[in-house]
């Protein structure tokens, strides 16, 4: 792969402490993964600086560091760091102390269904237009949540990420885990901020946030389900994100013991993410002219459960 990436990997794991400093928690958010819920809670419930959400950065800075330092607070008092941007060389910055790493995760079908009415609800509270299933996935990443782990916690660029494959991709998003606190599916949330409690002395209760039905209330959407989509179209989405699907499987039951999880054989096939970036590139420019102007020739905006296109 990269030469000396295993080892800036191991060498940022959960290995410096301090003898009188208490660890401090990195929780990564994958987006629709309960991340915003855990952050609301955290910094609801816990004193002022003693949690830390990262932004993400601006300008030319984004191209050697995804997250913003320009704010930070008083590192000392920082108990819980949290966000979608939260790369590895942030580590480096908590050199004596423990780092205690969880991460939740998602099914494609479910994850895709989930982001998608996420979408649509915050397009139309701005005024834009919703569009179709099919143009939706079209312009999704394939594979993202493991594209999402490699580009923003691992720091991979575009580059790096285009050459490697997917076994590649997969043996390192798997690697990655093997050093965290608490992995699990987006359903164990839970129990995340239940151990999270436990460890910070702050109540473990804590009311979703960006859920899908407190979302659409407002704007008339009526969300789609998994249960909308054909077998088909699931199959389809299941199948052309084999790597997402090989990773939830392995880790969505492994809480606190990642140590003695064994990754699962990925599955055999063939895919190329250079087409497929190519051919989201397409449905991107098509997505972003639909949600502003609606269908062309229908003239009117995309119907909210059409799976015709996936199958």
């Amino acid at each position: 792969m990269f030469p000396g990436f295993s080892t800036k990997m191991q060498a940022n794991g959960p290995i410096a402490r301090g003898a009188n400093t208490p660890p401090v928690h990195f929780v990564y958010h994958v987006p629709k993964c309960a991340g915003r819920t855990i952050e609301r809670h955290l910094a609801n419930a816990l004193p002022p600086g003693a949690h830390l959400r990262l932004r993400r950065r601006r300008g030319l800075g984004r191209l050697v560091t995804g997250y913003d330092v320009s704010r930070l607070q008083d590192l000392e008092e920082t108990r819980v760091v949290s966000g979608h941007h939260l790369g590895m060389s942030f580590d480096g910055l908590f050199q004596n102390r423990l780092i205690k790493r969880s991460l939740l995760l998602r099914d494609p079908a479910s994850h895709f269904v989930s982001y998608y009415n996420y979408r649509m609800t915050r397009y139309i509270n701005e005024g834009l237009q919703p569009y179709g299933v099919g143009l939706a996935y079209g312009a999704m990443r394939r594979n993202f949540v493991t594209h999402y782990i490699l580009n923003n916690f691992l720091e991979l660029n575009w580059v790096q990420i285009a050459s490697l494959s997917d076994q590649d991709k997969y043996d390192l998003a798997n690697a990655f885990l093997s050093m965290f606190w608490f992995v699990g599916d987006y359903t164990l949330c839970d129990e995340l901020l239940m151990a999270l409690g436990d460890r910070l002395d702050v109540a473990p209760n804590a009311p979703r946030r960006n859920c899908v039905t407190d979302l659409a209330h407002s704007t008339g959407w009526t969300p789609l389900t998994l249960d909308v989509l054909s077998k088909s179209a699931v199959a389809k989405i299941q199948d052309e994100n084999r790597i997402d699907a090989r990773l939830w499987e392995t880790w969505r039951e492994a809480r606190h013991e990642t140590a003695t999880v064994r990754p699962i054989a990925l599955k055999t096939g063939t895919s190329s993410f250079l087409s497929n970036e190519a051919l989201r590139f397409v449905h991107q420019i098509a997505r972003r002219l639909q949600r502003r102007w609606g269908y062309f020739d229908a003239g009117k905006t995309a119907p909210q459960q059409n799976s015709a296109s996936l199958a």
